[in-house]
């Protein structure tokens, strides 16, 4: 790993002088947000109070881009550093190679303690929901609480340390907000630092608005994007659009949760927050559909770092950023 992509994101964001103690990570990946979707990027449609807060507060890279945008890639790349094609997944649905680096692995072995929530969509063969096993195949992360793959947001399930299904009841989303404050509860009484990574699956489709979020968005209301285009598929219409929005809204809220339990806990002056996504969805731009496309649409991703103890806040940056450049930063910034 080196250090390129970290002094890049120093020089961009204003570091301060290091941190007394080893920074804190919580690593936010909603599945399938697109860049443009939030209001601190310019979309006055979308509800997003939290991560616009959390954008002023810290350092908003405009141009951050997924390398692959589609999901297995996307998550290889962000957990190791590495381009798919080096390490290993460059298409959905396979598992990683054994033996890669992972930044799980490297902040396990300086102290650590490392948490995955949410979807994984790191193993091959079958994809839903899925368990991972204890041991290698979770790849540095000791706390767990997660499924291969699903989107069945109102019958969700995950897996800790058995084979034994667990139910989310209700709305997925605010059972994985549970699941990330109770590991931030166990980092405060474990006394180490702490990486989480939480990953729901939403807000991609199916675009279901979640209950209490849908009369936000009225399809009718909805402003179309100038590059809109109907298709071939009845997909990316308004009231999908209308639905993709109320899930964001959702998980806008629940990570304010996830954020006033930092505060809680004391953590919220050296934890680095990282907000982003796996790619972006073109939903009609360009009579097109989902992601793999070279639009901006797919691959363009939200980038939000917040550090108050290192990084001056209310910073915007025009900078080439991307997926590859993330675990890079982190260590950087973690001074591994």
């Amino acid at each position: 790993m080196n250090r390129r992509t970290f002094l890049q994101a120093a020089v961009a964001s204003g570091l301060k002088s290091a941190a007394a103690a080893p920074p804190n990570i919580l690593f936010i990946m909603p599945d399938q947000w697109r860049g443009m979707d939030l209001g601190s990027m310019g979309n006055t449609q979308v509800r997003t109070p939290n991560l616009d807060r959390l954008a002023s507060d810290g350092v908003q890279f405009r141009n951050m881009v997924a390398n692959t945008p589609v999901c297995t890639p996307a998550r290889g790349t962000l957990l190791t550093g590495k381009y798919p094609h080096s390490c290993g997944v460059p298409v959905n649905d396979i598992p990683l190679p054994a033996g890669e680096p992972t930044i799980a692995k490297i902040l396990s072995e300086r102290g650590y303690f490392t948490g995955f929530i949410g979807k994984w969509h790191l193993e091959g063969g079958i994809r839903m929901p899925g368990f991972v096993p204890p041991g290698p195949r979770r790849e540095g992360f000791q706390w767990w609480a997660a499924n291969i793959c699903s989107h069945d947001y109102f019958h969700q399930q995950y897996f800790r340390d058995t084979p034994e299904p667990i139910k989310i009841q209700g709305y997925d989303a605010i059972g994985w907000t549970d699941l990330g404050i109770e590991f931030l509860e166990q980092a405060r009484q474990s006394g180490k630092p702490f990486c989480l990574y939480w990953q729901p699956p939403s807000p991609h489709d199916p675009y279901i608005a979640p209950p209490g979020f849908g009369h936000l968005y009225d399809p009718e209301k909805i402003e179309l994007r100038k590059n809109w285009q109907p298709g071939s598929k009845q997909y990316g219409a308004k009231k999908d659009i209308a639905g993709y929005y109320a899930a964001m809204a959702c998980l806008d809220e629940q990570i304010g949760r996830l954020l006033r339990k930092l505060d809680e806990i004391g953590q919220r002056e050296n934890t680095i927050v990282f907000v982003t996504s796996d790619h972006g969805d073109m939903q009609g731009s360009h009579a097109t559909f989902l992601k793999r496309k070279p639009w901006e649409e797919s691959v363009r991703v939200p980038g939000i770092f917040r550090w108050p103890a290192g990084l001056k806040a209310g910073r915007k940056s025009d900078a080439p950023f991307s997926h590859v450049d993330v675990v890079p930063t982190l260590l950087g910034l973690c001074g591994s």
